[in-house]
C-alpha cells in the first residue's frame, strides 16, 4: 500500500472513523483496512512512556460485562474500601485493568488477570520511577507501596473524601471515564481484541494536545519503524 494511502488510512482512523466510512474515504479494501488498523493499534500500544515519575495515580477499574454478578475481586475491594458492596464494576464477564497516570498528562493501562497485590505491585515497581510520589485509593494492594521505596499517599473513598489537597486519583478516574465512554460508542469489544482497543485510547489520550495532522506524522514515523522500510 502507498504511503499516501496509509496516510489517509491514519487520519480517517485518528478522527474515529469506522472501517466502512474509512473504506468510502480511501477507496481502499475492507480487508486490508482491518489489516492496517490492527497494525495501527499495535503500533499504539508500545508508543507509551518508559518510566513514570513525579506525582503519579494508581487505579483499577472493569470494562464489558453485565449489570449483574459481580467478580469475586471486585466485591471484595467494595467491601474494603465502602464497606459495602457498590453499583460499580459488577459483572462476572468484566475485565480487570490497571492504570497509571503521571500528573504531566501521560497515562498507561496494561488489562490484569487480577487486582491483587501479585498483579499490580510488579507492574507499579517495574514502570514508575523509586522515589515517586504515587497516590491511590486504600485498596490492600498497594499496602507496602512505602517499603518499596515510594511515597506513598491515599484518598479514602469509603469515607467520601477523593482529595487532600493534591493527594487524588482524579485524573486517572477522568481516563477511566473518557475509556469507558469510547468503548460504548463501538458498541462492545471482543475480549480477544480489547488490548488494541485500549491501546488506541490509551495513545490518543496522551496525544490530545497534538493536531490532528501532527498526530498522523507521529504514528506514519512509527509505521515506519514497525515496518522497516524507507518511506517518504
Amino acid at each position: 500500500m502507498s504511503d499516501k494511502k496509509w496516510k489517509e488510512i491514519i487520519f480517517w482512523f485518528l478522527i474515529g472513523q469506522s472501517i466502512r466510512r474509512i473504506q468510502e474515504h480511501t477507496g481502499v479494501s475492507k480487508n486490508s483496512i482491518t489489516k492496517a488498523v490492527r497494525i495501527l493499534r499495535a503500533i499504539m500500544i508500545k508508543d507509551i512512556p518508559r518510566v513514570f515519575s513525579g506525582t503519579v495515580e494508581v487505579d483499577e477499574t472493569y470494562l464489558g460485562g453485565k449489570k449483574r454478578n459481580k467478580r469475586k475481586d471486585q466485591i471484595r475491594k467494595d467491601i474494603e474500601t465502602f464497606g459495602k458492596e457498590s453499583n460499580s464494576g459488577f459483572g462476572t464477564t468484566k475485565q480487570p485493568v490497571f492504570g497509571i497516570l503521571t500528573r504531566k498528562g501521560k497515562v498507561y493501562a496494561k488489562i490484569v488477570d487480577d487486582t491483587e497485590a501479585r498483579d499490580l505491585i510488579p507492574i507499579i515497581t517495574k514502570k514508575v520511577k523509586t522515589g515517586s510520589n504515587i497516590c491511590s485509593d486504600t485498596w490492600r494492594a498497594y499496602t507496602g507501596l512505602a517499603a518499596r521505596g515510594y511515597v506513598h499517599r491515599t484518598v479514602n473513598h469509603g469515607d467520601k473524601e477523593y482529595a487532600k489537597g493534591t493527594n487524588h486519583i482524579n485524573g486517572l478516574e477522568g481516563f477511566w471515564g473518557y475509556l469507558k465512554r469510547q468503548l460504548s460508542a463501538k458498541g462492545g469489544v471482543q475480549r480477544q481484541y480489547l488490548h488494541l482497543f485500549l491501546g488506541e485510547y490509551v495513545w490518543k489520550y496522551n496525544h490530545r494536545g497534538l493536531e490532528v495532522n501532527d498526530q498522523v506524522t507521529r504514528l506514519f514515523k512509527k509505521l515506519t519503524k514497525f515496518s522497516g522500510k524507507k518511506r517518504d
